[in-house]
């Protein structure tokens, strides 16, 4: 699993360090996730991140019966960030697997407990997801300006 982990967060790796990388995976919990499953719901309850090692899955918005693609996520990126972050422990989107998914799931109080007493592994994660939702951010400026024809 470290091996993979490496492989697929580089940047997070070498920032972390080896005895960080450890601790991080300690914390987690390896899932193995089948195609067409809904990991998150749009504002129901979310109680971890999920670093992606493998696979491919949607996100989008649902409002009653219409869904509203936000494209896709993959290896190397975090999911249930922004709902553990933020503090409100919803779903800002309804996440599903298009195809069978490997991840890492990490629970809201241990990603608390890992950023609260290790400062190291602390910026190197908030690095990593400042440098993740500034690349969303991004994404979603550019489809709104293509959707106000711009």
């Amino acid at each position: 699993m470290k091996q993979l982990f490496v492989r697929t967060f580089p940047a997070l790796a070498a920032e972390l360090g080896d005895n960080n990388i450890d601790s991080l995976l300690a914390a987690c919990r390896l899932v193995e996730l089948a195609p067409d499953r809904k990991l998150f719901r749009d504002r129901m309850p979310v109680e971890s991140l999920y670093l992606i090692l493998e696979g491919e899955l949607s996100v989008s918005l649902e409002e009653g019966d219409k869904a509203f693609s936000l494209g896709t996520a993959g290896p190397g990126q975090w999911l249930g960030e922004v709902s553990v972050l933020s503090g409100s422990m919803l779903g800002s989107a309804t996440v599903t697997t298009l195809t069978p998914v490997s991840a890492l799931k990490l629970h809201f109080q241990d990603f608390d407990r890992l950023i609260r007493d290790n400062d190291h592994i602390a910026n190197a994660l908030l690095s990593d997801l400042i440098g993740l939702l500034a690349a969303r951010l991004r994404i979603s400026a550019a489809a709104i300006g293509k959707l106000a024809g711009k």
